[in-house]
């Protein structure tokens, strides 16, 4: 059950972030104010599901690890603590003080500044959480990590 539990927190978590990147990236390219401010409201509603889902995989994912040691799990314990730190210490803020900008219809370069920074924060979670998932099912066995061939042939 904890790894149930365990892989769809993450791998809610990892669809979340991704779906708050996409669609800000989809609303600034085509989108209007109105639908920039509608995507930065629904980001900050989504931030509710999104923050307990990744405290439910950091502590199912602790109490799975239980005493067991090796480069994989202190991989995946080093990114998770990045991938909270960037995700409280940075995308929350920048959620917050994007929506409350395009709400007010403000879209200078404090809110290009802050969606810049968003949008690399995010991408950064990305990578360390798709990199968590790969882990996580090396780990559990359900893929296998191909061998590379030292024939030479090309």
């Amino acid at each position: 059950m904890k790894k149930r539990v365990h892989a769809v927190a993450g791998t809610l978590g990892l669809t979340l972030i991704t779906t708050f990147f996409v669609a800000s990236v989809l609303v600034e390219v085509g989108g209007d104010h109105d639908a920039i401010a509608s995507v930065k409201t629904l980001i900050l509603y989504g931030i509710c599901v999104l923050v307990p889902s990744m405290a439910i995989t950091g502590g199912s994912g602790r109490s799975l690890m239980g005493k067991r040691r090796g480069p994989r799990i202190l991989g995946k314990q080093k990114r998770m603590i990045a991938i909270a730190a960037i995700g409280l210490g940075v995308l929350t803020p920048c959620a917050i003080l994007l929506q409350r900008l395009s709400a007010e219809n403000d879209f200078g370069a404090a809110f290009t500044t802050l969606q810049a920074i968003e949008l690399a924060g995010g991408a950064v979670n990305i990578v360390l959480m798709s990199l968590n998932l790969r882990d996580g099912l090396l780990l559990t066995g359900r893929i296998r990590r191909r061998r590379s061939s030292t024939t030479g042939v090309a």
